[in-house]
């Protein structure tokens, strides 16, 4: 995982396209107003402003960074002694259910009967978000429930409402 200064996410992004490194940049389309607030258009932006997800070696991706993409930086996580000392890297299984959840627009009414305690750890069965792994919430003034997928530290994405029957605790 890296970060990239000055907001320069899809820059980037095209440059590693460029080189045929392995890349994802989280992004949302977003509609464009007028002054009036008249729709006139969409746009496609990051979601998470300022990072961008390499998955190749480090030692490649060190190349990269002291060639022609200068200004990527790592983003530094917690080594064996609790201190920032290593790259913060993300799981690919994490990394997978991340996108799937970004790229997937779906929803399920949610069964009011579900035997789930918010905080358990649960994987989806069925549906556009089968296979993802994440913590089962409640939204805070909805009477929805959802499953979020965290990166710890960067992001965190919930699916839409979804049915009992789709979800086991894990």
């Amino acid at each position: 995982m890296l970060r990239v200064t000055y907001q320069r996410e899809i820059t980037a992004s095209k440059a590693l396209e460029e080189l045929q490194i392995e890349h994802y940049v989280p992004t949302v389309r977003t509609r464009i107003r007028n002054e009036k607030g008249v729709s006139i258009g969409w746009k496609t932006e990051p979601l998470v402003h300022n990072y961008i997800f390499v998955h190749d070696t480090y030692e490649n991706i060190l190349r990269i960074k002291q060639g022609k993409l200068d200004y990527l930086r790592f983003v530094m996580g917690k080594g064996k002694d609790g201190l920032l000392s290593e790259p913060q890297y993300v799981p690919d299984k994490q990394m997978a259910d991340f996108m799937k959840v970004v790229r997937t627009m779906g929803y399920k009414p949610v069964d009011p009967n579900i035997d789930l305690r918010k905080g358990d750890r649960v994987r989806i069965l069925t549906g556009p978000f089968e296979g993802v792994e994440g913590i089962y919430v409640r939204m805070p003034n909805r009477h929805e429930k959802r499953v979020v997928v965290k990166i710890e530290g960067i992001a965190a994405v919930a699916t839409m409402a979804l049915n009992a029957s789709d979800i086991e605790k894990i």
